[in-house]
């Protein structure tokens, strides 16, 4: 998944600024784009990311203690309910429903906490801002 965006290219969304500050060492910056006003298309586009994400690492045939072996290696790193992260691999390697036990914000900021994982820790910043840019124009209008 190599970087094809130029020099140029700036996130679109509010999702997508916070994942690059983060990938730049820019807390403060990443702070400042958290605190935004949320946009309509921050949940699609932080879906479509992990998405490309999780299945960058693994496939629908991933065994399930494979899955919960990555996500206690995880938890040495970010604190995390194991059994939603579990639920959101699965869910986006096309598990229906697993999703449904879980109080929406869990979810949510599991969805959080697991993008940045893999952008910071699994993926790298150049692989990182492709899936970014990707996810964005799976999502947003074209510019």
């Amino acid at each position: 998944m190599g970087s094809e965006q130029g020099e140029g290219w700036q996130p679109r969304s509010r999702v997508g600024a916070v994942v690059v500050a983060l990938l730049n060492g820019d807390e403060d910056a990443a702070g400042r784009a958290a605190e935004m006003p949320a946009q309509e298309h921050d949940a699609p586009v932080l879906e479509a990311a992990l998405g490309l994400a999780v299945r960058s690492l693994f496939d629908e045939d991933t065994p399930g203690d494979d899955i919960a072996g990555f996500v206690e290696g995880m938890r040495q790193d970010v604190e995390v309910d194991p059994a939603v992260a579990e639920a959101l691999i699965r869910s986006q390697l096309g598990a229906e429903g697993v999703l449904e036990a879980f109080p929406p914000q869990a979810v949510y900021d599991t969805t959080w906490s697991l993008l940045g994982y893999l952008c910071e820790r699994r993926l790298g910043a150049e692989d990182s801002l492709q899936l970014i840019e990707s996810a964005e124009e799976l999502v947003l209008p074209p510019a």
